[in-house]
């Protein structure tokens, strides 16, 4: 019933993939995540290492759309089938965040609630090709369904364990959440540390010790690469050495290595990339070690990069090139209204702070981190969208806490026998 009911936004999000594609022909991260799927998933690079000559090309991006993606390439789709991939995973991740609302709600708020975030703009700039972030935004629904499940008086431990898979599985497919995890993990381990009877923080560092054990494999494997231990992709040199006080007046905007040769206004850079290894984990290395000798050569103008990289997160600005009038009034309009809605629901959850959801403080922990990890590097806007389900159920549920309460000197109804303490299964007890 609840698919029927939501069948309008698949339909919304199918129009716009329709619509709106840019052609026949691969665009932004299409060919890499194309030629990872044929070169490293189906000719077996991952199992056998001289199936591709330089694997550590493909420690760029995790496994986790490719592996989505594969059953459709397998069947040979055109590209322009595979982008509606994008769409029908947004879908489900709405379907998700009904099915965390609704218990707390009730089916039609919950309903309604699901629209709002649903209608969200920034959305479909992730709908007209293939993109990682779809199935981002559907594994951190899915966490959140399991957390809000597990850490509840009723919990039991297959909600802890979706809650730990579906973490793993946000890394795999946004490796820079692999920090995301071990900082949670950590803050978990402290918060149990004092609060010993606390069951939240025990079954969250649970949740994220199993979603790391997950991820071992992975980076098993880009140790057996690279020799280096916790070593999670190629990609953040790049990024470290952007978002450094490169020259003067730069904000920290992310460029492709290719543009530099051709970029008149990045002509500063040539000499610096031309030296660079050929290898992806020196390049990586190399880039890193030029990233913190820039910012410890200007402390002050990295801060402002960091000021400037949190409003193109949120606000697309300042962008090279600079986007378009309307997508930046969009995200201007529902990110604004988004921080605005935070702003006041962080307010009011701090008010009744003593009668909340349990799952309240972890939420709000992850998208802090979440936003966190993203502003020490150059982030692209749409790294945001992932986090987006989570500071919606934020607002969600201090509208829910701040319910009027009835007017002095009227009858409520009989005052509220006293609430004696849950009573726990063995099963809930044992996380």
């Amino acid at each position: 019933m609840t698919a029927l009911r939501l069948l309008p936004m698949l339909v919304l999000y199918l129009g716009v993939c329709a619509l709106g594609q840019p052609g026949p022909d691969p665009v932004r991260d299409e060919a890499f995540l194309l030629s990872y799927v044929h070169e490293y998933v189906l000719a077996g690079a991952y199992l056998d290492p001289d199936a591709v000559g330089d694997r550590a090309l493909f420690l760029w991006h995790g496994h986790g759309l490719p592996l989505v993606l594969t059953p459709l390439v397998a069947l040979e789709l055109p590209l322009r089938a595979l982008r509606f991939s994008g769409p029908v995973l947004l879908w489900a991740a709405l379907l998700a965040f009904h099915a965390l609302l609704r218990p707390r709600l009730g089916p039609r708020p919950a309903l309604a609630a699901t629209y709002a975030l649903g209608v969200y703009a920034p959305f479909a700039t992730v709908l007209v090709a293939v993109h990682k972030e779809p199935l981002a935004i559907l594994a951190v629904v899915l966490a959140l369904l399991g957390l809000a499940r597990g850490l509840g008086d009723e919990g039991r431990w297959w909600h802890l364990a979706g809650a730990g898979g579906a973490l793993a599985a946000l890394t795999m497919v946004r490796l820079e959440y692999g920090w995301v995890l071990m900082a949670l993990l950590g803050v978990a381990l402290v918060w149990w540390g004092v609060q010993r009877a606390a069951p939240v923080p025990r079954r969250l560092a649970a949740v994220c010790s199993l979603a790391l054990a997950l991820c071992l494999p992975w980076l098993a494997h880009t140790h057996a690469i690279t020799g280096r231990v916790g070593y999670w992709a190629t990609s953040s040199g790049l990024s470290l050495y952007w978002m450094s006080p490169t020259t003067p007046g730069a904000t920290g905007t992310w460029h492709r290595p290719e543009a530099v040769a051709g970029e008149p206004t990045l002509r500063a850079h040539r000499s610096l990339f031309a030296s660079l290894p050929a290898d992806p984990v020196a390049r990586d290395l190399a880039l890193r070690e030029a990233a913190v000798a820039n910012v410890r050569a200007d402390p002050p103008a990295y801060a402002r990069n960091l000021a400037a990289n949190a409003s193109r997160l949120f606000f697309l600005w300042p962008m090279e090139p600079a986007r378009r009038a309307p997508v930046v009034a969009a995200a201007v309009l529902f990110n604004g209204a988004l921080l605005l809605g935070v702003a006041w629901a962080g307010r009011r959850l701090w008010r009744r702070r003593g009668a909340l959801p349990p799952e309240t403080l972890p939420f709000v922990l992850f998208a802090a981190l979440g936003i966190g990890v993203h502003l020490p590097p150059s982030a692209q806007p749409r790294m945001l969208l992932p986090l987006v389900p989570v500071l919606a159920w934020l607002i969600v549920v201090a509208a829910v806490a701040s319910k009027p309460a009835p007017p002095t000197g009227q009858q409520a109804g009989p005052p509220p026998s006293p609430q004696l303490p849950p009573q726990r299964s063995r099963r809930a007890a044992l996380v």
